[in-house]
């Protein structure tokens, strides 16, 4: 398999995505994508030692037991500050937090939901194309803009027809930037930090890009995979 040609550095952002062989469609029900995020969660933790199955099947005292130390921010591989699930492809923005930690959340995340399909659906082999894409942020307008053209995904490929019920998305952290939000996976506070702290001021920047993004049909960096 070929070098990747990226390096992944620690306190660096990334934009970070793949999609499914021949574009199948997995994340198309409630249940599939919620699991995804659900071992997402687990993996982005140095503390998640056991296998996500063998986590799954402990008894409800010590599996809490773990959730509370891998929900502790202080052991994260990666931050997660945007995300988005669609049928065929997934979109993350990461900040690496510890050596090896982007290449280790993703391919354990991807393993592990592999795992499960594979067993759920009683067949074999890869789901995803066997390199994820990554592409470095050098910048905090391109954060910003990165993190835009991840929440706009669902309104740009004609999941969501209106954009205003883009924040009733359930596969993306759009929905956690805002006060109504409960449990998050994302953590938005550096980029709504890059907007003073105003929600409303970001929504609008997103919504205000929405009709171009959705008439682009190739998006630089992701058009060829």
């Amino acid at each position: 398999m070929p070098k990747r040609r990226i390096n992944f550095i620690n306190g660096e952002y990334y934009h970070v995505f793949n999609k499914t062989i021949e574009s199948k469609q997995i994340f198309t029900n409630n249940h599939l994508p919620s699991t995804f995020l659900e071992i997402s969660r687990y993996y982005r933790s140095l503390k998640a030692r056991l296998r996500f199955s063998d986590y799954k099947r402990l008894i409800d005292i010590n599996k809490n037991l773990i959730l509370k130390e891998i929900l502790i921010s202080a052991y994260f591989k990666v931050e997660i500050l945007s995300y988005c699930l669609m049928q065929t492809h997934f979109h993350f923005l990461l900040k690496q937090l510890s050596e090896n930690g982007i290449s280790k959340f993703i391919g354990d995340t991807l393993n592990s939901f592999t795992r499960y399909f594979n067993i759920k659906f009683e067949r074999k082999g890869p789901i995803f194309l066997p390199r994820f894409k990554a592409v470095l942020i050098k910048s905090e307008e391109q954060l910003k803009h990165v993190s835009r053209y991840i929440h706009l995904n669902p309104y740009s490929d004609g999941l969501i027809k209106s954009i205003d019920k883009l924040e009733n998305y359930p596969w993306s952290s759009f929905k956690e930037y805002f006060p109504n939000s409960s449990q998050k996976l994302s953590n938005p506070d550096f980029i709504l930090g890059l907007f003073n702290n105003d929600k409303l001021r970001y929504k609008k920047f997103v919504f205000d890009n929405a009709d171009y993004q959705k008439s682009l049909e190739h998006i630089k960096h992701i058009d060829r995979w």
